[in-house]
Parts: C-alpha cells; structure tokens; sequence
C-alpha cells in the first residue's frame, strides 16, 4: 500500500516531510495530534520520530479498516506509549479530544461531499487556538481547459513509475464516485467557512495540494 501511494501520487514523500515540518512547529504538550485516515502509519511513525516524547504529545490514528490499523501497530511496535489508535468512520458520532494538529491525507476526497463541512467544523472546534489543520488532497483544475493536461501529466506519471495502463484503467473504475475531487477553491472556502482564520497553500502539484489552516 505505502509504495502505491508513492507510485500513484506525485511528489509524496516531500509533502509528507512538509506535513511532519508543520506538525513539528504546532505541537504542543497534552494536546493530541491527529491523523485521520491513517492507513498504515507511515506519516504517523514519521511524527512518532520527530515529535518529542517528553513532555508528551500524544499521536492518534484513525481509519475505518482493521486490516490497515493492524500494519500500523506493526509499524508503529516500537514507540507503544507514543500513539493510540482508534477504529472509526469519521461521521457524525465521531469525537475529538482536544487538540493541537489534525491531519488529513487524501481523506476528505473520500468523505460524501455533503458531510465535509459539518467534520471541517467538528475539526476547528477540537483545536486549542492556535492550533493547525493539514490537509493533503486531490483537487481539480479552476480551468476547464486545463483539466484534461493535468489527468494526463497524471497518467503518464503513473506509468512512469511502473502501472500499466490497464491497472491505471481499473483504478480508476474503482475509485469513481468514491473519491470525489473538489476545486481546490471550493475546498479552500470550506474550511474557511469552518472558522479557520488563516488557510494558505503550501504544496502544489497540478491536480494535487496541501493546505494549511491555523485557528
């Protein structure tokens, strides 16, 4: 799965290291960093190294599926005290404990588009001020007649990292209306309008951004 995600999404890793840079720079003690939609743990094993332990700053994982929560326990075997996991649906039943960072990595695309706003808001209000949210994520173009040259720099991108055009094919049968792109200003107002003061971009890459969001 971790080399699919590096395969499939451009320039992966570096946005991961921003991600750990700014999560680095929000944290704070007693207050708990999220990652929503954890899959396996790569990011949060890279927290678990970089964030200091003491004083503690407790790391979450949340994800729906058992399988990848097991592989992150794995992963995450040798820092036990640092990180919790929690198997849920971030729907409406889901709670946060206070927090200092909540990440999002290519999860909202996933999230029914008219439940967003309502977890946005939920994730503003769990923040101490101050506090940050990140969000990695696949957007579209603002231009129409740009759309097409960004999903075929994506194409090619995919095949140049191994995928065949037949599995690029299936792919994408299987995530249709299932991840569900916004335009990254379309976005970019919904967290706004969740009470985010400050949102900026700080990763690029055609169809692909990172936001960072301050309260």
């Amino acid at each position: 799965f971790d080399d699919m995600l590096e395969r499939s999404v451009p320039l992966y890793r570096e946005c991961q290291d921003l991600t750990v840079n700014w999560c680095k720079r929000l944290a704070t003690p007693d207050r708990c960093v999220y990652d929503l939609g954890c899959s396996t743990g790569s990011l949060l094993l890279l927290l678990a190294k970089s964030i200091p332990t003491i004083p503690r700053v407790p790391l979450i994982g949340v994800d729906n599926s058992a399988a990848m929560l097991s592989k992150a326990r794995e992963k995450l075997n040798n820092f036990p005290n640092s990180v919790d996991f929690i198997k849920a649906n971030l729907d409406a039943s889901f709670s946060f404990k206070d927090s200092c960072v909540i990440v999002m990595n290519y999860t909202l695309q996933f999230i029914p588009v008219e439940n967003r706003a309502s977890l946005l808001k939920k994730i503003y209000e769990s923040l101490v001020p101050g506090g940050g949210f990140i969000l990695n994520e696949k957007v579209l173009s603002e231009n129409e007649l740009l759309s097409d040259t960004f999903a075929e720099m994506h194409h090619e991108f995919k095949l140049g990292h191994g995928y065949s055009k037949m599995e690029i094919a299936k792919k994408r049968d299987a995530l249709e209306n299932v991840l569900i792109p916004l335009k990254l200003s379309k976005t970019m107002a919904l967290v706004r309008n969740a009470g985010f003061n400050a949102v900026d971009i700080f990763f690029k890459w055609n169809n692909f951004a990172g936001l960072i969001a301050l309260k």
